[in-house]
C-alpha cells in the first residue's frame, strides 16, 4: 500500500504489522481497494521503512531532476533543486555513497536531506550521515527535519545515529537539539537517556584526552564512539597533535564567540559532562585545562545546575554568563541567590520565570535585608522597560525606580495587595513625602480602597504602621484569592505558603476561574489537588503533568490520546517522557491507551526512540493477537474495518473482531 505525499502511513499498515505477510496479503484481498484507498486518506503517521514516499513536488520552475551531464552532487546544491520520489530512481549504490561522502564534506540543506532520506532506496549507512544536521541550517516546519525523516524511516534509531552518526559530533549535535531545542523547553527524556549514554563514554579526568577532545572533535569524520576510544587511547607527550587552536585568536574578539558556535554547533563536551553524576563531573573539571575550557565557554549551551555551581568555583569565569546557560531548577537558585552576588541575582531575574525566585531577588534589595543585595543601575534600567513581567515583584523590594515604574505601569496586575505593598516599600526607602507625588495621586483613581489607605496613612501620625497593618490585611489568603477571582492574571505572582490552603478550600466551595487555575498550576510549591483541578479545565496542561507525574499519567490514560501533530518534536507526546522516565510502564500503556489507531501511531513513533519500549509493546500486542484472532483472515479483516472508528483499547478491539467472525 502507498503513503500519501504527506508521508503519511495508512491505520491498516499500522495494525498488519502484527500479522505475518501471508495473512496481510488474504486481508487486503478481503478487503478490496476501496477500503485501502480510504484507509490512506484517513493515515496520520509518517514515513515507515520500504514505503513509497512522494515527498515534496518540484514546482513548475524547479530543476526536476538530475541532467546527465551535472554531476549529482552540484545538482542536489543548486538552490532550486527539489527532489521528489523520482529524480533518484535507478541510481546505483556508488550514488548513495557519493551523496553521503559529499554531505561529510559540505553538508546539503536539510530540506534535501530529508528528501534524500525519505526515500525508498536510501540506504542505513547514508542515512547515518545525511541525518546528522548542519549548525547554520535547520529547517523544523511542517515535514520536519531530516533527523525526524530517519527515524520516522525506521532506517536508524536514536541511540544508533548518535553513536555510529557521522560526523560524530554534528550527529550528537543534532540529536541534543531535538532533545531540547531551547533552554526552557522541556526535553524529550528517551533522548535525554540516548544523550547520558554518551556522555559515560568521556574520557575521565585526564587532562590530555579533554585538550585532544578540544582539538579534534568538531572536525572529526568517524562516529562519537571511535572519538571517544581515540581520545582515551591518545598517547604520548603530543597527544594534541595538529588541529584548530584551542581558542580564538583574541578571546575579547566578538568573532570569537560566532566562530566557536559554527565550529561546535549546539554543543560541547561540556554539555555532555553535565549528564554525568556532579562527583564525576567535578573530578573532569578539576583537571580541566584553562586553554580547554575556554574552548567550551564560548557556546551558549544548557547546562544542568551542578554544572554551574562547579564552573563558578573559578573566578575567571564570568558568574552572570553561567546563569544564563542554567537549565532552571529551584534548587540550584536557592544556592544562587545565597551568594547575595547582584550579578547573579539580575541574571536570575532575567533568565527565572519563577515568581518565587523573581521575589526573593527582589527582596534581597531592601535597605533592612541582610546583607542588602542591590542590582546595578544597568540592571534596573532594563527592567524599567515598560510590560516587563520580571518587575512585578518589585513591590517587594527598595529600588525606588522600579517601584514607581510598576505601580504607574501594571497596577491592575498587582491588585490592592501588590498597590499597597509597593506604597509600603516606597515610604521605607524614601519617607512619607515619598506618597506625595502627584503621579501615585492620579495612579489611584481607579482604586478607591488603595486611595483611601494611603489617604490615612498620610493622614495619621502613625502612618507607616496603618499603611503596613492595611497591606497585611490585604495579603492575607482569601483577600488574595478574592483578588485573583477579579482578575485571573494575578495568579501568576508570588504567593506565601499560607495562601495555598485557603485556594484549594475556596476552588472546592465555589471553582476558580479556569485561567487562574493555569496559572497557579506553574508554581512549583501548587498542592495536588490544584493541579488536579487544573489539569481538568486545561488539556495542554494535562499533557504536561502527565510526562512526570504517575497520577497524572494514569489521568491521561483515560481520556483519548492526543492525535499526532507534525508540530510536535519527533511526533512525540507525554507518553515518551513517562514511558522513558518510567512514570508509567509499557504494559499500562498498552491495555489502557485508546483509541486503538492512536496507541498504534504513537508506539511507531516511538521506534526510533525508545526501541526497547516499542519492542516490548510489540510483543504484548502478538500475546493478545495469538490469543485472539491469530491468523483467521476474517478475523483479521474485521479489526482492520473496525480500527478507524474504534475508541476502545487495541486488546479490545481484537477481542471485538474476534468475537464478531466467530458469530
Amino acid at each position: 500500500m502507498k503513503d500519501d505525499e504527506g508521508g503519511r502511513v495508512s491505520p491498516v499498515d499500522l495494525l498488519l504489522e502484527y500479522t505475518d505477510a501471508a495473512t496481510a496479503a488474504r486481508v487486503r484481498v478481503r478487503l478490496g481497494p476501496s477500503v485501502v484507498v480510504s484507509d490512506v486518506e484517513a493515515g496520520v503517521h509518517r514515513v515507515r521503512a520500504g514505503a513509497v514516499a512522494l515527498g515534496t513536488q518540484s514546482p513548475p520552475d524547479g530543476v526536476a531532476g538530475p541532467d546527465p551531464g551535472t554531476p549529482l552532487a552540484q545538482w542536489l546544491r543548486n538552490l532550486k533543486t527539489r527532489v521528489d520520489g523520482t529524480a533518484l530512481d535507478g541510481h546505483s549504490r556508488s550514488d548513495w555513497d557519493l551523496i553521503a561522502a559529499e554531505h561529510l564534506r559540505v553538508p546539503y540543506r536539510d530540506d534535501i536531506a530529508r528528501q534524500l532520506l525519505i526515500h525508498p532506496d536510501c540506504p542505513t549507512d547514508a542515512a547515518l550521515v545525511l541525518a546528522a544536521e548542519s549548525p547554520g541550517d535547520v529547517t523544523t516546519g511542517r515535514q520536519g527535519t531530516a533527523f525526524s525523516a530517519a527515524l520516522d524511516r525506521r532506517l536508524l534509531t536514536a541511540r544508533q545515529f548518535a553513536l555510529e552518526g557521522r560526523p560524530a559530533w554534528r550527529a550528537l549535535g543534532t540529536v541534543a537539539r531535538h532533545a531540547r531545542a531551547v533552554h526552557a523547553e522541556p526535553r524529550i527524556a528517551p533522548l535525554d537517556r540516548v544523550l547520558d549514554e554518551a556522555a559515560r563514554m568521556l574520557p575521565g579526568p585526564d587532562p590530555a584526552a579533554w585538550a585532544w577532545l578540544a582539538h579534534h572533535a568538531p572536525d572529526y569524520p568517524g562516529t562519537f564512539t571511535e572519538l571517544c576510544a581515540d581520545a582515551a587511547s591518545a598517547a604520548g607527550p603530543d597527544r594534541v597533535g595538529a588541529g584548530a587552536p584551542l581558542a580564538g585568536a583574541d578571546p575579547h574578539d566578538r568573532d570569537t564567540a560566532r566562530v566557536m558556535a559554527q565550529r561546535w554547533g549546539r554543543m560541547t563536551p561540556l554539555g555532555l559532562l553535565g549528564r554525568l553524576p556532579p562527583k564525576d563531573a567535578a573530578a573532569v573539571l578539576a583537571v580541566l585545562p584553562s586553554d580547554v575550557r575556554d574552548v567550551f565557554r564560548w557556546v551558549d549551551e544548557p547546562l544542568p545546575g551542578h554544572l554551574v555551581l562547579a564552573l563558578m568555583r573559578n573566578p575567571e569565569l564570568d558568574a552572570r554568563a553561567l546563569v544564563g546557560r542554567l537549565i532552571p531548577d529551584r534548587k540550584t537558585a536557592g544556592v544562587l541567590l545565597a551568594r547575595h552576588d547582584r550579578h547573579i541575582n539580575a541574571a536570575l531575574l532575567f533568565e527565572s520565570s519563577n515568581p518565587a525566585i523573581r521575589y526573593a531577588a527582589f527582596v534581597a534589595t531592601r535597605r533592612d535585608a541582610s546583607p542588602r543585595v542591590r542590582l546595578t543601575a544597568f540592571d534596573r534600567s532594563w527592567l524599567n522597560a515598560p510590560y516587563r513581567d520580571g518587575c512585578l515583584e518589585a513591590v517587594h523590594g527598595h529600588h525606588t525606580a522600579l517601584l514607581r515604574a510598576v505601580l504607574r505601569r501594571r497596577a491592575d496586575d498587582l491588585g490592592p495587595a501588590g498597590v499597597l505593598r509597593g506604597l509600603l516599600s516606597l515610604w521605607e526607602a524614601q519617607g512619607r513625602g515619598a506618597l506625595l507625588d502627584p503621579r501615585l495621586r492620579s495612579l489611584l483613581t481607579h482604586t478607591p480602597a488603595t486611595r483611601q489607605a494611603r489617604r490615612w496613612a498620610l493622614g495619621a501620625p502613625d502612618g507607616l504602621a496603618r499603611l503596613r497593618a492595611e497591606t497585611l490585611r490585604r495579603e492575607q489568603p482569601d483577600e488574595l484569592v478574592a483578588a485573583i477571582r477579579a482578575r485571573p492574571e494575578r495568579a501568576a505572582r508570588h504567593v506565601p505558603d499560607s495562601f495555598w490552603p485557603a485556594a484549594a478550600a475556596a476552588h472546592e466551595h465555589d471553582p476558580l476561574p479556569r485561567a487562574a487555575l493555569v496559572l497557579l498550576a506553574r508554581h512549583s510549591s501548587c498542592p495536588a489537588e490544584l493541579l488536579r483541578a487544573a489539569a481538568d479545565v486545561d488539556d495542554r496542561l494535562a499533557v504536561e503533568l502527565a510526562a512526570g507525574s504517575r497520577e497524572h499519567a494514569l489521568a491521561a490514560l483515560a481520556r483519548p490520546l492526543p492525535p499526532a501533530s507534525r508540530q510536535a518534536r519527533l511526533g512525540l507526546c507525554w507518553f515518551g517522557n513517562a514511558l522513558a522516565d518510567e512514570v508509567l510502564s509499557v504494559g499500562e500503556f498498552v491495555e489502557l491507551g485508546h483509541p486503538a489507531v492512536r496507541l498504534l501511531e504513537a508506539l511507531a513513533d516511538l521506534f526510533g526512540v525508545f526501541p526497547d519500549g516499542h519492542a516490548e509493546a510489540s510483543a504484548m500486542i502478538a500475546e493478545h493477537v495469538r490469543a485472539t484472532i491469530a491468523g483467521d483472515p476474517e478475523a483479521w479483516a474485521v479489526a482492520v474495518m473496525l480500527l478507524p472508528d474504534f475508541t476502545g483499547t487495541v486488546p479490545e478491539l481484537l477481542a471485538t473482531a474476534a468475537a464478531a467472525a466467530s458469530t
